[in-house]
């Protein structure tokens, strides 16, 4: 099971980039379970500066995919609020 530090919780949250699925595990707006843990592990080797060309088209994949997914979240969220302008 992946797990998040506060700090990636927190800037994920801020951006409704984070959820929770039907077992209760976080993951990525739009991606499984293990699609979470190999995308946050290779980010997390990237900025540790650690490369792995073999997984970075794996990655850039499921980054398309969470990024769809998420922006269809935020798209919602607009809308939601555009029409119930005293709700927030």
């Amino acid at each position: 099971m992946f797990s998040f530090t506060n700090e990636e919780r927190t800037y994920l949250t801020e951006s409704r980039a984070i959820t929770t699925d039907a077992s209760g595990n976080e993951i990525l707006v739009g991606l499984t379970s293990e699609e979470t843990a190999f995308y946050m592990g290779y980010a997390r080797q990237r900025i540790n500066g650690e490369h792995d060309h073999h997984s970075g088209k794996r990655y850039l994949e499921l980054h398309n995919k969470h990024d769809m997914a998420r922006i269809a979240v935020l798209g919602a969220e607009i809308q939601f609020r555009n029409e119930n302008p005293t709700v927030h």
